[in-house]
């Protein structure tokens, strides 16, 4: 039986983090002993979106809220394995001009349609699902927001800014568009673990190559039949910096765009078409809103490439239009927000690198405006008693999932993401069972590293 509980949310009403305070709490969320009613909303329902689902109940099925009915369908049709699509339908409603999309699907086939729509970023908003319950009508979207952003983004254009329900679906709609028959992706370094999971699954639903994972970028060399290739700057969680110039030109040589998620590092510290990339992707979720008050995603395309814009099914992903509000709001501090972060975060390297309790720092080289606000590390001694000791003692507020909000969040970055997976699978990608991740915020670097050290000191 599943114990759900009342989580400490930050971020307001939709924030989309709950604080998991000591580690025995992660372990419990992630064995599904105790698990809380809000949290990050692609893998905790919002209790909103919740209701909504309630509304179209039917015996024997269970349904899923997608953010819009085009969406939903996309989705089914294009990411479910035949057996659950066979035994699943979907719905398209209208409520007071909010468009959204319900999948029904059998028990048995729930599961494997959950973790779907979940992969693909397409779960009902919370403020599109609260204006449902309240019968109001979406406020008019944003106009000035890609604007906004292109601004941010350098070398990129209003018109080819494009904006998502989520970072995810941005990725999932960009490899799904671009992976053609007898074609295939490539992955360079590491990648969020959901990134992973939708290049392995395409060519399982798709008749596509199966993707080619490189651990490293030097001198990567790629089948002719390759059509993308997808990397992170800097990768997460060990926040490498690839040598992009060298592989733009090993892609482009085969005819592939090269697609890069610069959530970590924003604008502020990395400008991908600088170096020819095709495609850029944030989860505006992260640094770019700050507030942990919204879920959003962007797509840029190059100017230099304006054809790419064919692959592009952005009206199936649309971002809700309140969020697109809350964004623009949000993006207003974006500018000395990152810079102190950043600030901050060359001061709290610093201080790890130097503590004998911490056998390894991961913090970027190779960007600009610093190393970025995100910092991970080891412990000395991977094992769960010494992570349980520092995380516990660690008296930072805020303890659990995302990144890049204006206050320091701490993860047990492994533990959440990779808890199922063996030692030696984790071992493989170059992951340590207790690595944390840290995303430093706005705060003084004095009281970042004071909450850190009471929980390092007991160490020993």
């Amino acid at each position: 039986m599943i114990e759900r509980y009342d989580a400490e949310v930050v971020g307001g009403t939709h924030g989309v983090t709950c604080v998991f305070p000591t580690l025995r709490s992660v372990i419990d969320y992630e064995e599904k002993k105790k698990v809380p009613n809000q949290g990050y909303p692609r893998f905790i329902t919002h209790p909103f979106v919740v209701s909504v689902q309630n509304r179209h109940k039917r015996d024997g099925q269970e349904v899923i809220a997608v953010q819009s009915p085009e969406a939903a369908e996309f989705v089914h049709l294009n990411y479910f394995d035949d057996d659950t699509r066979n035994h699943s339908g979907v719905e398209s409603h209208n409520d007071s001009g909010n468009k959204y999309g319900l999948i029904y699907v059998g028990q048995e086939h729930a599961q494997c349609a959950r973790d779907s729509v979940t992969n693909a970023g397409v779960v009902l908003n919370s403020r599109k699902a609260q204006r449902i319950l309240e019968n109001r009508e979406p406020p008019k979207q944003s106009e000035s927001l890609p604007r906004t952003l292109s601004d941010l983004e350098k070398g990129s254009s209003p018109g080819l800014t494009f904006i998502y329900t989520s970072g995810m679906a941005a990725v999932y709609d960009v490899v799904s568009g671009f992976l053609e028959r007898g074609t295939s992706a490539a992955v360079v370094g590491n990648t969020y673990v959901d990134s992973g999971k939708i290049f392995r699954k395409l060519p399982e639903r798709f008749p596509y190559k199966p993707t080619t994972f490189h651990t490293s970028d030097g001198q990567i060399s790629l089948p002719d039949f390759t059509s993308l290739v997808f990397l992170e700057i800097p990768t997460n969680p060990l926040l490498k910096v690839a040598n992009l110039e060298s592989i733009v030109r090993a892609a482009h040589n085969k005819g592939a765009v090269v697609i890069v998620d610069s959530t970590i590092a924003s604008p502020y510290h990395f400008s991908p078409f600088e170096f020819g990339a095709d495609i850029i992707v944030h989860s505006t979720t992260k640094s770019l809103s700050g507030k942990n008050n919204h879920m959003g995603g962007v797509l840029f395309v190059n100017p230099r490439s304006p054809s790419l814009v064919k692959k592009i099914r952005h009206s199936l992903f649309v971002i809700d239009e309140e969020e697109s509000l809350i964004l623009e709001e949000n993006l207003k501090s974006f500018p000395d927000r990152i810079k102190r972060m950043a600030n901050n975060a060359e001061e709290v390297a610093e201080y790890l690198l130097h503590n004998k309790n911490i056998s390894r720092v991961y913090y970027p080289e190779g960007l600009k405006n610093g190393g970025g606000h995100v910092i991970s590390f080891e412990l000395k001694g991977d094992d769960f008693r010494i992570a349980e000791l520092f995380y516990d003692n660690c008296t930072l507020p805020t303890k659990g999932p995302s990144m890049g909000y204006e206050r320091t969040m701490l993860m047990p970055y492994t533990l959440i993401t990779h808890f199922s997976d063996s030692d030696g699978d984790i071992a493989k990608i170059g992951l340590k069972r207790y690595l944390m991740r840290l995303s430093v915020g706005t705060e003084s670097a004095d009281e970042i590293i004071g909450h850190l050290s009471r929980g390092i000191r007991v160490l020993g």
